[in-house]
């Protein structure tokens, strides 16, 4: 029986959620003609109509050249699109669980090693939205906040990466994995989910062959917007719950 409702579905993040055996036979993926979380009203007879139980948020501007050159987009998106899930499920049913998908990027990322508790700030407009929509949601009484950064083996769009830039960067499909566990366990609260602190090059020439070297500062120079030098992340919650019986 359908009973989740997955909002960007046919992102990156979506899609890994749609191929996922479980999910795939739990969710219903509507497209943005069909559910656009900036219309109320249509987020509203959605939930109705499906008597939604569970909602997975991974609808978002999350291209960070994107969100800086149409930051009205982003805010909409990132942010007001949030605060109406959030209004619709207040007036629906509270016992609603919301999984929002955030971002490490509501981190320094200077010195790494950010746990849930660590100051929030962001580098970048990307990371101000995702700060903002963790605020709406912890409003609820019903809730998991993922902080994360996860990639795809299978599509590795670039080619050079920097020895001297690190992440707890997470493979796609491991982070949905983790998810169904926290929903399985009934987790509520904030979360980060990553993996050990590696550098980007490290990373990425386990599942491309053909990288090259370069240096923080190198990729820097040539972005308009800041990105984070060492955005590793404190998995030691994630690992308490996953191992809890």
């Amino acid at each position: 029986m359908k009973e989740f409702l997955v909002l960007g579905g046919s992102g990156n993040l979506g899609s890994a959620f749609k191929k996922n055996r479980f999910f795939k036979t739990k969710s219903y993926f509507p497209k943005k003609k069909e559910l656009d979380i900036l219309s109320i009203k249509k987020i509203n007879l959605y939930i109705k109509k499906k008597n939604i139980k569970l909602i997975i948020n991974c609808a978002a501007i999350a291209r960070m050249r994107e969100c800086e050159i149409n930051k009205l987009k982003a805010f909409n998106t990132n942010v007001i699109g949030v605060l109406n899930l959030i209004k619709c499920v207040k007036t629906i049913n509270r016992n609603i669980k919301v999984v929002h998908i955030s971002s490490d990027a509501v981190y320094p990322s200077e010195n790494g090693n950010y746990n849930e508790k660590s100051k929030l700030q962001p580098y970048n407009f990307y990371g101000f939205t995702k700060i903002l929509s963790e605020k709406i949601i912890s409003n609820l009484k019903n809730f998991i906040i993922v902080r994360t950064r996860f990639f795809n083996k299978k599509n590795i769009r670039f080619s050079s990466f920097a020895t001297d830039s690190f992440s707890s960067s997470i493979e796609i499909n491991r982070l949905v994995r983790n998810i169904k566990i926290l929903i399985d366990k009934n987790f509520n609260g904030i979360i980060n989910i990553g993996e050990k602190r590696i550098s980007d090059y490290d990373l990425h020439k386990k599942f491309k062959k053909k990288i090259k070297k370069c240096k923080h500062e190198d990729i820097q120079k040539e972005l308009i917007f800041k990105i984070s030098k060492d955005a590793s992340m404190d998995c030691k919650l994630l690992k308490k719950v996953l191992n809890d019986k």
